[in-house]
């Protein structure tokens, strides 16, 4: 029987230590690799059983490296284990592109090694999905598991399989809307994010990762997606939905912002921090769809 082999990647030399020495230890053979470069290099030389990956590394996140495992024709097959811990927008953008299993919060040698078994077990990819969706979330009290926002009710309507309805979609409550739009831009998709308000609906449109409209009853671009961002920070009901959308069906419509997900919302923290964005210009928003 030939022995399993795993290749790690990690840049932290004391946590490839521990984790090949238990892998050792529970009947793997174990390759390392503590870049991407290293570990694609790796990929073709080891031909691995299963990768494993943290979320960052020197030269490239863990979701880069799954998206090249995907594209080689010899790789694109091989069972991928991103350990996410708490950066949730990747962990919701590698789940929705496929990424066999995805861990987030405790990040443990010893839950790694669990998850690493169940994956390499007879039908353990099979039930891959399945496992994935049971994250336990970012340490913040006020927040359930990631994946109790997406769909709210059984794992079979979190992600879309193609027949014309959202793609993710769930509770603003669980998994806030900067999370949202980052997982989004991370993933690099056209479409558009539709939030469900109180105060009304807002629209955020996305092409190839970045944002080019946005619109809040009679407000558009920056100042409407600034006011759409601060209204869903106030409400515990607000829920959200993506759809994906052509480039093309995208480009025939309005263009109101020029700036990455990442720039706007520190554009929105700093106007927050100098007193320049809060209460009153959600209040102007309102007053213009006529709530004030």
């Amino acid at each position: 029987m030939t022995t399993p082999k795993v290749l790690l990647v990690d840049p932290d030399r004391d946590n490839r230590a521990v984790l090949s020495r238990l892998l050792a230890e529970a009947g793997y053979a174990t390759a390392v690799a503590e870049t991407g470069a290293s570990a694609v290099s790796a990929l073709e030389w080891e031909r691995p059983d299963l990768v494993v990956s943290t979320a960052k590394v020197e030269d490239m996140d863990g979701y880069e490296l799954f998206g090249l495992v995907r594209k080689d024709a010899t790789t694109m097959d091989t069972p991928f284990l991103l350990l996410a811990g708490g950066d949730r927008p990747l962990a919701l953008a590698a789940t929705e592109a496929g990424v066999t299993m995805v861990l987030t919060g405790d990040l443990s040698p010893e839950r790694i090694i669990e998850r690493v078994g169940s994956l390499l077990m007879p039908g353990g990819r099979s039930d891959a999905r399945a496992q994935s969706e049971t994250f336990a979330g970012s340490g913040t009290p006020s927040k359930e598991p990631l994946w109790v926002a997406l769909g709210g009710l059984g794992s079979g309507s979190r992600v879309s399989t193609g027949d014309g309805g959202p793609e993710f979609q769930g509770s603003l409550a669980v998994m806030d809307l900067a999370e949202v739009t980052q997982a989004i831009a991370l993933g690099g998709k056209t479409g558009l994010l539709a939030i469900a308000l109180s105060s009304g609906d807002g629209t955020i449109v996305f092409q190839n990762g970045r944002v080019i409209h946005a619109s809040f009853g009679q407000s558009t671009g920056e100042d409407a997606f600034a006011a759409i961002v601060l209204a869903s920070q106030r409400e515990r009901d607000a829920r959200f939905s993506f759809a994906r959308l052509e480039r093309a069906e995208v480009s025939r419509g309005p263009r109101t912002i020029a700036r990455s997900v990442d720039q706007l919302l520190l554009s929105i923290a700093v106007g927050i921090d100098e007193g320049e964005i809060g209460g009153d210009r959600l209040e102007d928003v309102s007053a213009q769809r006529g709530d004030g």
